[in-house]
Order: structure tokens, then C-alpha cells, then sequence
């Protein structure tokens, strides 16, 4: 689901901010991990900027790469904030790609859900905690229980699935919605 953007930028009542990226310090703390790990050649970086975290680079399909992925550091506390969660919601402003939120919970798995946004528009877009898809170190589909928001410990923005060239993603805040 796609809602439009508030203009106060404040929680609303069934909102609970699990990460926030409204000052510098907060982005800074967020690495990269891109394809060269594996030969690929696509690039990323993360900037504080545009009031948010800004996730952008370019992507290369050059040595079998395609993919970018910006993570935040490992916080039990995420899981506690999102406990009882219906939804993750992502305040973003899109470049028209399609994105990854990926959240681990200290299992061998994660769990990812893709999100398509729109050219220059800052939205959020609520991912249903029942749509998550449980996946193994390679992003394979595995046999895993339901995501429990609660033991959620870690999340992350890829960028794949062969979307060749430039990308820049603003993310502004990752809430969960009751």
C-alpha cells in the first residue's frame, strides 16, 4: 500500500519510528555491501542529505553483479518498537526503481520485501508484516516460520532484480504500523 506523505513528518498514533534518519549522525552508522564482494562492479554510498538517509549509486551487470545494499547496525531494539506490528512502513523519495527492505532477526535467514516508488515522490509504503518472504544468505526463497516483528534486530535497502545504471533512494524514516 502506498499512502502520501504527511506534511508534518510526525508519528501518527498507530506509527512507532524504528529507525530515523533526521540528522547525520544517525545515517552514519549505515555501510554498504555491493557486488564486488562476488566480482560484480556496481557501486553505492551512504550520505545524509535530502532530510534522510541517501542511498545511491550505480549498478553493473558487468561479472554476473546487479546489486547494492546499504545496512544499519545490528539493534535489539528495532524488535521492540515493532512488536505487534501489521505493517513496516518506509517514508521515502523514489527514482522510479524497485527496492528491497530487508530485515534479519538473528536467525540463519532474513526476511525481504520488494517496493516499487515513483520518480521525485516522497511517499510511504506500508509492507505487510504477512508478505515478508523468509530468505537464505543469497536472497534464495527457504522454509522459514513467519516473520515475528518482534525479534526483528537489523534492517537494510537492497537494490537488484538487473536494474541496470544510476539509483538514488531517500529513505526518511522505517516505522512500524500497528
Amino acid at each position: 500500500m502506498i499512502l502520501s506523505f504527511g506534511s508534518t513528518g510526525l508519528a501518527r498514533a498507530d506509527e512507532s519510528v524504528l529507525v530515523g534518519f533526521g540528522d547525520p549522525a544517525a545515517v552514519s552508522t549505515w555501510t554498504t555491501v555491493n557486488d564486488p564482494v562476488m566480482g560484480g562492479r556496481s557501486t553505492s554510498t551512504v550520505t545524509y542529505g535530502d532530510g534522510g538517509l541517501v542511498f545511491s549509486g550505480t549498478i553493473s551487470l558487468d561479472n554476473n553483479g546487479g546489486f547494492a545494499s546499504a545496512r544499519g547496525l545490528v539493534d535489539p531494539a528495532i524488535g521492540v518498537g515493532a512488536a505487534g506490528a501489521a505493517a513496516l512502513r518506509i517514508a521515502a523519495l523514489g527514482d522510479g526503481k524497485t527496492y528491497v527492505l530487508k530485515v534479519e532477526t538473528g536467525q540463519p535467514w532474513s526476511y525481504i520485501q520488494r517496493f516499487p516508488t515513483r520518480t521525485g515522490v516522497l511517499q510511504k509504503y506500508d509492507l505487510p508484516v504477512d508478505n515478508f518472504e523468509a530468505v537464505g544468505r543469497f536472497l534464495d526463497p527457504v522454509p522459514a516460520p513467519p516473520l515475528d516483528p518482534s525479534t526483528i534486530n537489523r534492517v537494510g535497502i537492497y537494490i537488484l532484480d538487473k536494474q541496470e545504471g544510476p539509483f538514488r533512494l531517500v529513505v526518511r524514516a522505517i516505522d512500524s504500523v500497528s
